[in-house]
């Protein structure tokens, strides 16, 4: 959300933080950072129960807020699903105070903390408050025309359902479809045409005629963001799941997703460079490293639903490429949860697949692109 808040008071704040966040947190901390008395974001990681854990926590919390420029100040909000008051006052009192104690030594303070419990919220400031009412915290409604916000930060997660035809159709193109490029990529005798050796071997037409496109895969990747995720064609969706399983083209597609036709070209043209022996460094930023300029989000957002549907209709371990892809565009757009929770995915198919344990170790460590950390402009 790119709409700068202002709060007039504790409980004000706590109802207009879903509507940043977009979504309710839950047992999170919460780091909200401060510009000239403004905000226009949040960080979450998830709440450390045991505190032995919270250094760890506290210092993915503090790196988030030092990597936004011009930053101060902060507030915090811890949101547990235990009460508000224990035997040791308020919970998580000590890690409201280690987060505090670092911060101070980091030159940045917290400018207010807050704690939304199972039976009430309150200020830490106030020792041992009376609960507050959670009716208090009324986020509907709390920003004119504001989106609705999910239930709590893992909605979303889940792949999109699809029915077992979907899945059959798919992986029958699929398997058709690498029979095809088998043949288009010379892995037949020298000599033998690809449409003889195609119709030896009883591939379908369609399916030969697709693998002709993997001659252009950046065109492929550009056209693919206006299709209909819903209605997508089998054997198309087989040669967008081909790519994805092979990092030479899987990086090309997030490279260009995150930006232009133009830097997948780029992307494609140094891979096959590489592939060859030549290991000269690109001339501009590494989009895959999260640098440079802060992609088109609605780019990003179209790729993800798209990979999001292959990535559940793909037959067996050819999902982990689109499910590694899903992971690191959810890292592209900033949820670091849905980027962890897809990576994980994709490691459940393929435990030693490079990019989902790429991005599952930035995401579990609070790091995210250069870009995330963009203060936006104000309404």
């Amino acid at each position: 959300m790119t709409t700068i808040i202002r709060a007039r008071d504790a409980r004000s704040f706590l109802s207009l933080l879903p509507h940043v966040c977009g979504y309710r947190p839950r047992r999170s901390l919460l780091v909200v950072p401060f510009e000239d008395g403004r905000t226009a974001g949040a960080a979450r990681i998830d709440l450390p129960k045991r505190p032995e854990h919270w250094p760890e926590a506290v210092a993915v919390a503090l790196g988030m807020v030092c990597r936004m420029r011009g930053v101060t100040q902060f507030a915090a909000v811890v949101y547990t699903d235990e009460p508000l008051l224990g035997a040791d006052g308020m919970a998580f009192a000590g890690l409201v105070e280690a987060l505090r104690e670092r911060a101070d030594h980091c030159g940045l303070e917290v400018r207010d903390a807050l704690c939304v419990a199972a039976d009430g919220w309150g200020a830490y400031a106030d020792g041992r408050p009376t609960p507050r009412p959670l009716e208090e915290i009324a986020h509907e409604d709390a920003v004119p025309g504001g989106d609705d916000v999910l239930p709590d930060q893992g909605a979303g997660i889940a792949p999109p359902a699809v029915d077992l035809a979907e899945r059959e159709r798919l992986g029958r193109a699929h398997l058709e479809l690498g029979r095809a490029l088998a043949v288009i990529l010379g892995e037949d005798h020298p000599g033998t045409s690809a449409i003889g050796a195609a119709s030896n071997r009883g591939i379908p037409p369609r399916a030969l005629a697709t693998a002709c496109f993997a001659a252009d895969l950046p065109v492929v990747f550009e056209e693919c963001l206006d299709w209909e995720t819903d209605d997508l064609d089998p054997y198309l969706a087989a040669l967008l799941v081909w790519a994805l399983e092979r990092p030479c083209f899987r990086d090309v597609a997030l490279s260009q997703w995150s930006s232009d036709l133009q830097e997948g070209w780029n992307v494609l043209d140094l891979n096959e460079r590489w592939a060859d022996g030549d290991d000269s460094l690109p001339d501009g930023p590494l989009r895959l490293k999260g640098e440079g300029p802060r992609p088109d989000p609605d780019r990003l957002e179209r790729a993800l639903a798209l990979v999001q549907r292959l990535a559940a209709s793909a037959p067996g371990r050819s999902r982990a490429g689109a499910l590694a892809s899903a992971a690191w565009l959810m890292w592209a757009l900033g949820h670091g949860t849905h980027a962890l929770a897809y990576a994980r995915q994709a490691l459940a198919v393929d435990d030693e697949h490079g990019l989902a344990r790429l991005v599952g170790a930035m995401a579990s460590h609070g790091m995210l692109p250069e870009w995330a950390f963009e203060r936006p402009g104000a309404a």
